[in-house]
């Protein structure tokens, strides 16, 4: 009799073996229908070989850099292939409009992200959504709460409240920059779950949300490299047994999923008490939930439609640009000196009156990108364009970062000079706030709302704070280089700062501040 243990070892080698003669024979078709098609030529592109197609030309980092130089090469329109996968990679902002805006019926979809959507469970989001009736509902939520003009006024005193602690925590203990800057973007997270109010249990739970937020996020990040996303090239992957070798990217996936679970349902279940109690707060979550009731309950999947529409963040990079470029921090402190004054902080009005300031945050916005390669489309049907044909099922990356690197349109790109959108000429083009945020109908419905909160910050934080290099134990000023995270999602790496209040006199004013908060 053969013993159990050596019957099972087999059994490993068939099940993974079943699984390479399944993405061989994909591989094989996807391969045979590319080279016998009598259709119209694909754009240009680099050479692909068999079955990899261009992987093996792309670096495990900053993806957007080759994409960028093969638009040099190639063109604005770049045909590549990842595996079976037809990619199309635009640098253009005209082309990116062309396909995402005047043919936006076609290329509103997302590819089917298995590994951010199916395992991580990020699928009920608006950014991860497939075209369609959903998506279509999450978006109409989102525009009423985050894009009309009475929305957005009436968010601004919770975004002051919340810039006003933020302030005040880098006077009690500026060391930890890090933690006020997170607990002050955080708020506009849980702000859809009607943490709006200065009752107790307000600040508590809206710490523990925005742990959870930022946990959620970190986590997905760093199991979201290129490298584990092979799986969104070979579906059948996702159905690996996780006790396989190689099954690193479904564990690590699982775990991120409880986290987004939790991130999701902790805020969700808490404005369901309350309101069920009778003591919730007017909130986007909230009207929401009410609109169901009224019309007879909740579905499952009513359910985890709301809790995914009240997801969605924007981190930006202002901070670390600013500390390496004191000569912009100070003209922008003197233009707030000068239109302000000494006597008060600048509020959302005083914005027009800040043309430099304004000036450095689009200059902010394109010098680094967060989402360097942007979230990519999806074509839904075959279409020809110039001349070209774009496949069905073909995934278009609209490269922001190349965008914002167009010397045509931003000489020198790669120095950091707010000066050249102080000149109005060309102003629509150059402005980076058209290309950040997406395209189509995939464009951020929270654009207004991200940026006006970037303005109150940043002016803020110049109005009020001097912002020096750190020193070493001899004195000497530490001056790290500039970096930043890679991946999907690009972030500043940790940096060394020092925050001094201006002045006594500020020092009052954030106290008061504060204790009116």
């Amino acid at each position: 009799m053969i013993p159990l243990e050596a019957a099972q070892i087999p059994l490993v080698f068939v099940g993974a073996g079943i699984l390479a003669i399944g993405c061989l024979l994909r591989l094989a078709y996807s391969f045979w229908v590319q080279q016998v098609s009598p259709k119209a030529p694909f754009p240009p592109g680099p050479k692909a070989l068999p079955f990899l197609g261009n992987v093996h030309q792309l670096p495990v980092e900053n993806q957007h850099k080759t994409f960028f130089e093969w638009s040099r090469e190639f063109g604005s329109v770049v045909h590549a292939r990842l595996f079976h996968s037809p990619v199309i990679i635009i640098n253009s902002l005209d082309v990116a409009k062309d396909f995402m805006d005047k043919r936006g019926g076609n290329y509103n979809d997302r590819p089917p992200f298995i590994l951010l959507s199916e395992l991580m469970g990020w699928d009920s989001t608006l950014t991860h959504l497939r075209f369609g009736d959903r998506f279509r509902k999450h978006r109409k939520w989102m525009q009423s709460a985050f894009s009309s003009r009475p929305a957005l006024n009436s968010y601004r005193p919770l975004q002051r409240r919340e810039s006003h602690i933020m302030l005040a925590g880098l006077l009690s203990d500026p060391d930890a920059y890090v933690r006020h800057f997170t607990r002050q973007v955080g708020p506009f997270f849980v702000l859809a779950f009607c943490l709006t109010d200065n009752t107790p249990w307000g600040r508590a739970e809206s710490d523990l949300y925005v742990h959870l937020a930022e946990k959620a996020t970190t986590e997905t990040v760093k199991a979201g490299s290129p490298a584990r996303m092979l799986v969104d090239f070979f579906p059948i992957l996702r159905h690996y047994p996780t006790w396989l070798p190689g099954s690193k990217f479904k564990v690590e996936a699982l775990h991120v999923r409880g986290l987004v679970k939790a991130m999701m349902d902790a805020p969700y279940e808490m404005v369901k008490r309350k309101l069920e109690a009778g003591n919730a707060w007017p909130s986007f979550t909230g009207k929401l939930l009410e609109e169901h009731y009224s019309k007879g309950g909740l579905s499952y999947e009513d359910e985890v439609d709301i809790k995914g529409a009240a997801g969605t963040l924007y981190a930006g990079v202002l901070l670390p640009v600013l500390k390496r470029h004191a000569e912009v921090y100070r003209k922008a402190q003197e233009e707030i000196d000068r239109v302000v004054g000494p006597e008060r902080l600048p509020d959302f009005d005083d914005r027009e009156s800040l043309p430099y300031l304004n000036a450095v945050i689009k200059e902010v916005y394109r010098w680094h990108v967060p989402v360097p390669s942007g979230l990519p489309h999806f074509s839904m049907k075959e279409d020809v364009y110039q001349g070209y044909r774009i496949p069905e099922s073909a995934m278009i990356i609209g490269n922001i970062w190349g965008m914002s690197q167009n010397p045509d349109l931003y000489p020198e790109p790669e120095v950091f000079r707010p000066e050249r959108f102080l000149d109005n000429t060309n102003e629509d083009a150059m402005d980076p706030n058209n290309i950040i945020f997406g395209f189509g109908r995939r464009l951020c419905p929270g654009k207004a709302f991200a940026d006006s909160n970037v303005f109150l910050l940043a002016s803020h934080i110049i109005a009020t704070m001097d912002l020096t290099r750190a020193r070493d134990e001899k004195g000497q000023e530490i001056v790290p280089p500039l970096e930043f995270t890679s991946g999907f999602v690009s972030r500043p790496k940790p940096f060394k700062c020092v925050f001094t209040p201006r002045s006594q006199r500020v020092v009052e004013i954030i106290q008061q501040l504060t204790a009116e908060a």
